[in-house]
Parts: C-alpha cells; structure tokens; sequence
C-alpha cells in the first residue's frame, strides 16, 4: 500500500492506495483557507496507526499551488519518509486533477497580475504552465478551446471570469491511482516544489 498527500490547494486529501487491488483503502479530506499544517496531523497519524506496517512507500503532489500547501505536504513525505525508513516519490499535482477527463486545461491566479495555463494530456503536463496577462487570457485559450479541453481552476477569481471553467482541485486519491505499478526509486529523492516563477525577493532599502 501507498500513502498519498495532496496539500497544493484549499481542498486537501490524504488517502491509502492498495496497489494489488488498484483500489482506495482509507480517504481523510480537509478544507482550510491559509495553512494545512494546523489540520494534517491529524488524520496522518491515524493512518501510520492503523497502516505503518502496510505501507510500502509515499507519494506527494509538488503543486504548483499554495506556497504554505505545498511545502508543508512535501515537509510531512519527507518526514514521514525518514520515521518509518519508506521511500517518497512527487508528482506534478496538475497531473491529479478531479477532473472527468484525463486531458483538460488548468487555470489558475498566478498573482501579479496574471494566470497560469497548463495544459495536460492523458494525464501528463506539456511543458510549463504558461503565465499570461489577465487581459490576454481570453485571445490565449482561443485556440486551446478548439480542441474541445475543459477548463479547470481551483481559484474562485478565475471562475468568475471565466463561466466555462469548473472549480475544481487535484486530489490524493487520483495521485496515488496515477503513480499505480511505478516503481520507486532505489536512492533516496530530494522533493522539490514546482514553482510557477522563481522566487520573488525584494532586498532591504540601504539605511
């Protein structure tokens, strides 16, 4: 059995995955606004209760999304990883998107006066998401709607703007279906979350 974490946006899962069955064993889903690390203990530590020594590895979804959600997901894998001596693999959380279909578009806010379009095929992501003008997004998906790919986005400001786009959010339990047969690596994984741009830092003004 897996265990899965997807924290990168305000709906959030921890789930088991039995990888004979291909089937779900255990699901705790939880909401919050800001950070997931006042709430994801908990159900955490009712499953390595209840699975510790079932569980074969883990499996986290590295965003992009909330930069507290997603930090403290890959925080809890690595964690988790060290304490009970599992390997831990990461997966692009657009790739797990609650989506009906497995190709779609993602939208997102990406702050400062834009949105992000990552477009995803059979479930794997094409390229980078794209970051675009809000005032450019409409002529952007133009053609990306000819091709019949629905529109997902987890941010209420883009579904406003956007009626076609469905609010929805990548979920643990379509992470852990997706990773299936995959093998985990031998060496250990160092997680890395998947940013949209590179950190923005502002130095102090001199005095």
């Amino acid at each position: 059995m897996i265990l899965a974490l997807e924290t990168s946006t305000r709906d959030a899962s921890v789930v088991v995955w039995d990888r004979d069955t291909g089937g779900l064993v255990h699901e705790s889903v939880f909401t919050t606004d800001r950070a997931h690390n006042a709430v994801i203990f908990g159900p955490v530590e009712e499953i390595v209760k209840a699975y510790r020594d079932r569980l074969s590895g883990i499996v986290v979804g590295l965003g992009p999304g909330s930069y507290g959600g997603v930090r403290v997901g890959i925080a809890v894998a690595n964690g988790l990883s060290i304490a009970l001596g599992l390997p831990v693999a990461g997966r692009s959380s657009l790739e797990a998107w609650d989506s009906g279909a497995d190709s779609y578009l993602v939208v997102g806010d990406a702050r400062r006066g834009t949105f992000f379009v990552a477009e995803v095929l059979e479930r794997e992501l094409q390229g980078e998401p794209a970051l675009i003008d809000v005032a450019e997004i409409e002529s952007h998906l133009a053609p990306l709607r000819e091709r019949g790919l629905s529109l997902q986005t987890p941010d209420p400001k883009v579904a406003d703007l956007l009626p076609e786009a469905r609010l929805s959010y990548p979920t643990a339990r379509k992470l852990a279906s997706l990773f299936g047969d995959a093998e985990f690596g031998a060496e250990p994984v160092v997680l890395e979350p998947h940013y949209l741009r590179a950190p923005f830092i502002t130095m102090p003004k001199a005095k």
